[in-house]
């Protein structure tokens, strides 16, 4: 009999292993994988962002399935006597298994840079401690035995007071994520909100094929249409753009992605607006009748080059094109009355343009690029304070697992470690 059985071998499940297994319970780890932690090597592009300096604005940076207030779950799991903020509880983590951190704009790595460091701690720490460990073992659901839990494998069924669902998401099947990581949870009846891609690219309506591979600094603007056609902000990202043959992606986008795909499956209609000049100040630097007097007044020189001062040659042919094909938008220029009312409609298109390009999103880039998954157990499931569920004290969700995803920029493992130093300082 295990005090412990944690399923799933990511980030949570083994700092959970690890918090455990320092109290001297019992524990068995078991993954479906054929090693642990395979997602980890892939954080931060091979570096492992593992947490960010900025949480001074409060829960922000995650959001969940269901519409209302997360951040009392999060302030309550986040919550310690001795650390002001998370990131500082994760450091400290790090620390005791011999992993020491480098910061960068707020963003902390492993002084390597590398994230197999991390990986290799970890594993190493399980060792010490005696985790027992289990691969390529499926669990799909979890009985329920008198005072403690069975889950039953096809050569050996394994007994534990407390069990600990740490199966992570859907997102990058090549490692090891996959639908079926919710299938414990489901055998157990509790609420899973409907899962998602996050943090990956949207697809877009418009052709993109021609400016593919352009990166550019840019605002962008998520809109939402209500059906009467009125639109609303539901949230903007500023930073480097990168446009695909599919459409956009991006830190940026990535960051609007997980509202992106909750509106999408609402059936709302979305567009992207996209502002090239955010960063001027009109009333000092650029006014639009200063970006039309560039037009004219300077006759040699193409629109195409025009634009190119401020954005990528393909882009800039590509916003001229636009321009001449759509009908007049709206800008600031008020006095062109000795201008041609094509032309001057054409002026007003491309001034528009480089403030507002917009996009429709038709989707989400699917699990095979998407870094996290959005949805999953319904935080009503479960008691922030340990990650306990309250239906099953003797169980625990932790991680992934649950509705909770954050912004690129460390915020999902400070979540996994978080929530998986809990469930394991609990048990």
């Amino acid at each position: 009999m295990y005090d412990v059985c944690i399923i799933g071998c990511g980030m949570s499940g083994m700092v959970c292993a690890i918090e455990a297994a320092r109290r001297d319970r019992k524990v068995i780890l078991i993954d479906k994988n054929d090693k642990p932690g395979k997602k980890i090597y892939a954080t931060g592009n091979g570096r492992c962002n593992i947490t960010n300096r900025d949480f001074a604005k409060s829960y922000e940076a995650y959001y969940n399935s269901v519409n209302g207030d997360h951040s009392s779950f999060l302030g309550d799991l986040f919550n310690s006597v001795k650390y002001k903020y998370p990131d500082e509880e994760v450091i400290d983590f790090l620390a005791s298994i011999g992993i020491y951190t480098y910061e960068n704009n707020s963003y902390i790595y492993p002084r390597s840079m590398q994230a197999s460091a991390v990986m290799w701690a970890l594993v190493d720490e399980l060792k010490r401690l005696d985790v027992e460990t289990l691969f390529k073992a499926q669990i799909d659901e979890i009985d329920i035995v008198d005072t403690h839990y069975e889950l039953k494998l096809p050569n050996r069924q394994i007994s534990a007071l407390k069990v600990v669902l740490a199966c992570g998401g859907a997102s990058y099947p090549k490692l090891g994520g996959g639908v079926s990581a919710y299938n414990p949870a489901r055998s157990l009846g509790l609420k899973c909100n409907a899962i998602r891609p996050s943090l990956c690219g949207l697809i877009t309506k418009e052709d993109t094929s021609s400016i593919a591979g352009v990166r550019a600094k840019a605002c962008a603007t998520l809109y939402a249409y209500n059906e009467n056609d009125s639109c609303y902000k539901v949230d903007s990202e500023t930073g480097e753009l990168q446009i695909t043959d599919y459409g956009l992606s991006g830190i940026m986008i990535f960051n609007l992605s997980s509202k992106a795909g909750a509106l999408l499956l609402e059936g709302k209609r979305l567009v992207i607006s996209l502002d090239f000049l955010y960063d001027y100040d009109y009333e000092k630097v650029l006014t639009d009748e200063q970006l039309y007097g560039l037009f004219e007044g300077y006759p040699g020189r193409s629109f195409k080059a025009v634009l190119n001062t401020f954005v990528n040659d393909k882009l800039a042919g590509y916003i001229v094109d636009r321009a001449d094909n759509f009908e007049e938008k709206n800008c600031t220029l008020e006095d062109m009355s000795d201008i041609p009312d094509k032309k001057a409609a054409f002026y007003k298109n491309m001034i528009y343009m480089m403030h507002n390009l917009e996009f429709e999103i038709t989707g989400t880039k699917d699990y095979d690029s998407a870094q996290v998954t959005a949805g999953g157990v319904a935080l009503s499931e479960i008691n922030p304070k340990d990650m306990s569920l309250k239906r099953y004290p003797g169980i625990y969700a932790i991680g992934e697992i649950t509705d909770i995803d954050g912004i690129c920029g460390g915020y999902n493992l400070t979540y996994a470690i978080i929530s998986g130093i809990r469930a394991g300082a609990s048990i």
